[in-house]
């Protein structure tokens, strides 16, 4: 049983969006816990960042962070997900990212427990560098010969899985297991080969399906190639990020996002 020592940081509320954002952090190794500010204002600003893209309720969104040895270099998840009111799409009931559902409805699916879990792997989590003022990001970052990530970027677009771009489907076959479908596996469509997503918003932002991510990554990513840079520069991209450069949240990630239930602005 891992023992989590919880601190807890209450910040002011999302403008106009009554979401206080509260974040946890289990006990760092030695060598990074010079770093913990910079990663409590890297994950506050992220997040706020984030849902001041929706209309909300009000809530507080609980955050846990951690870094440990894991094979994922980084992930980013809802702790649980939930039945979005009940509706079925082809059989099968529609489910939600539990943050989501809290940010929309303001109820609490998973009680007291985190609502979002972030992590890194200790080597990736080296490659990471912190701005110093996150809310602005215009200090120099460091020569891309110095091999470092913008550390906001990547807790940005670890956010966005939590948020909703998360599915169930089978990576190879496109198939649903079970009773359940993510909101974003409800757009999700796969011709054999590859993935797209089909919701009305991101199409019609785009102009057509959106291609995601199959060789390199799982379909929760956009683009599968470097066939369209718009794609392949997203945030959400599942490709790579390079080195020394930030990425932003697009409209299209907002579009996919709205098409997962969080209601637009």
């Amino acid at each position: 049983m891992r023992i989590v020592v919880l601190t807890v940081l209450l910040l002011a509320s999302v403008a106009d969006a009554q979401v206080a954002v509260r974040l946890g952090i289990d006990p760092l190794p030695a060598e990074f816990q010079k770093a913990e500010p910079a990663i409590r204002s890297h994950i506050v600003t992220a997040t706020e960042e984030w849902i001041s893209h929706f209309r909300t309720q009000p809530c507080t969104i609980d955050v846990q962070f951690s870094i440990r040895d894991r094979p994922a270099r980084g992930s980013g998840r809802s702790l649980v997900s939930t039945r979005f009111d009940n509706q079925k799409h082809e059989g099968k009931y529609l489910s939600e990212e539990g943050v989501a559902h809290k940010l929309r409805t303001g109820d609490d699916p998973n009680g007291s427990a985190p609502d979002i879990e972030i992590t890194f792997e200790v080597a990736y989590f080296r490659t990471l560098w912190f701005d110093p003022d996150p809310k602005k990001r215009t200090a120099r970052m460091p020569d891309r010969s110095e091999g470092k990530l913008d550390a906001y970027t990547v807790i940005l677009h670890e956010l966005g899985h939590a948020f909703g771009f998360n599915g169930f489907r089978n990576q190879k076959t496109g198939e649903l297991p079970g009773e359940f479908m993510s909101m974003y596996d409800r757009w999700v469509e796969f011709d054999g080969t590859n993935f797209f997503f089909h919701g009305p918003q991101s199409m019609k932002l785009y102009g057509k399906p959106v291609a995601l991510a199959h060789t390199r990554n799982n379909y929760h990513h956009v683009a599968e190639n470097r066939s369209d840079p718009k794609l392949a520069d997203d945030l959400m991209n599942g490709i790579t990020f390079d080195w020394s450069r930030r990425y932003f949240i697009s409209p299209l990630d907002i579009a996919i996002l709205n098409d997962c239930g969080l209601p637009p602005k």
